[in-house]
């Protein structure tokens, strides 16, 4: 015991403390060598008990020991950078452990002397007594320090049926057991915060690649995702060709053109408040040669280059009136003197213009307006010029040299090129029974 006594100078040996770890530290000593092949079957699992309840009591010695050199703050006089480094270099513990000792030490020394307390009088060995200090610092402030003592005194009760590993299981989940109210409100507080963050975040930018692509870059909230997923599902749909042929466009590409069918389904709806004034439309700059030779190029507002063929498309004029593609009745007029022509493209016309080319069973609202006769050709904008087109369709007419004309009886007759058709049998949508009123 002298040899022990040593150790322990200059500490003041009267104190009981002092006494007591003197008397821990010998008393396993004399029993260091002993054999334990006399012990019976019986008495070694209690003994182990035992031991295991005396070294939680030391273990809670050194947390109160640790927590009186923290409030001390004596590391630093000691030269030492933290209470955890003095910690890991008198206890020759790793950072990790140290670190943790030091924080069960402030917590047992601050509002959970309760488990500071149950360590050192045994009943909860230090990794449940550490377990419990990690769940209890995990709950929210918002969960108030009346929670806190529950959710403790709750931790240290199981402690007696649970180890530290089921203890740390069950620390997560501390709140819905000992305040069930408190954490659906703090899960609603949490969610409301995390929408509000994700409404500040929400962004949109199209950007122009240089190549005839624009890239689209942005990020939606929860619901304002669900709103455009469900507007675009139904339009993004594979739509088989009229012979069943399947849809030969990839997912992404039905999506793409399902946005941009969303589009122009805003447009011809007018539910779009104006714009300066006026109804929101596509506008296209297009010299004069561009419309009748299908030469140079046409421009958008915003500074968009397209071919001529893209601009007549989208004027929903035949690409090229010098091609005929549909038939045309006295002598073309002659071309304006104007040189340059701003035609606004709204994507709506007026109810009335006979759809489809055959097969095509696509509502009108999902369709373009078409002019018959080309406005380079003399047409004019009228319903006994018009017939509606689907996207697909509208493609098809403009790529393949389709022929249109109105029959007498008011509905659209289609006449394919002749490598589809060299009979150039003019065909009928048979969803047509008779001529609009």
């Amino acid at each position: 015991m002298s040899a022990l006594l040593d150790d322990l100078t200059p500490l003041q040996l009267g104190h009981r403390v002092t006494t007591a770890v003197a008397e821990v530290g010998v008393v396993p000593a004399g029993v260091a060598e002993a054999p334990l092949w006399s012990l019976t079957d019986t008495e070694l699992p209690e003994l182990l008990a035992a031991a295991g309840t005396a070294l939680a009591r030391l273990q809670g010695l050194i947390v109160r020991l640790v927590g009186e050199t923290d409030a001390r703050e004596l590391a630093s006089r000691l030269g030492c950078s933290s209470t955890a480094a003095l910690a890991r270099q008198r206890l020759a513990m790793t950072p990790a452990a140290a670190a943790e000792l030091t924080t069960v030490a402030r917590a047992a020394r601050g509002d959970m002397a309760r488990t500071g307390h149950a360590l050192a009088a045994g009943r909860i060995s230090y990794p449940q007594a550490a377990a419990i200090v990690r769940a209890v610092d995990a709950l929210p402030e918002e969960a108030g320090p009346d929670v806190r003592r529950r959710a403790e005194a709750h931790l240290i009760g199981e402690a007696d049926r649970f180890d530290a590993a089921e203890l740390t299981r069950l620390g997560r989940h501390i709140l819905e057991v000992v305040a069930p109210d408190t954490l659906e409100r703090l899960e609603a507080e949490q969610l409301a915060r995390a929408e509000q963050r994700a409404t500040q975040r929400r962004e949109f930018t199209m950007i122009d690649d240089g190549h005839g692509l624009h890239w689209l870059r942005g990020r939606l909230t929860t619901e304002a995702a669900a709103v455009l997923r469900t507007a675009l599902d139904p339009l993004s749909a594979p739509m088989p060709a009229a012979d069943g042929a399947r849809d030969m466009r990839t997912p992404a590409q039905r999506r793409a053109d399902a946005l941009i069918e969303l589009a122009r389904r805003a447009l011809t709806g007018d539910q779009l408040p104006d714009h300066g004034g006026q109804r929101p439309q596509v506008v296209v700059t297009v010299p004069l040669r561009t419309l009748t030779d299908q030469l140079g190029h046409a421009t958008l507002d915003d500074g968009g280059i397209l071919s001529a063929t893209a601009a007549r498309i989208l004027a929903r004029l035949p690409p090229h009136p010098r091609r005929p593609r549909c038939r045309r009745t006295g002598p073309r007029p002659r071309p304006s003197p104007t040189p340059v022509h701003r035609i606004a493209a709204p994507g709506a016309q007026p109810a009335g213009p006979r759809l489809r080319v055959p097969g095509c069973d696509r509502p009108a609202a999902w369709c373009h307006g078409h002019h018959i006769i080309a406005w380079a050709d003399g047409g004019n904008t009228s319903l006994a010029n018009a017939v509606l087109l689907c996207g697909h369709h509208h493609a098809v007419v403009h790529r393949d040299n389709w022929t249109i004309r109105l029959a007498d009886d008011g509905i659209p007759e289609f006449t394919p090129p002749p490598w589809i058709d060299p009979t150039a049998t003019p065909r009928r949508n048979p969803r047509h029974k008779q001529p609009d009123p």
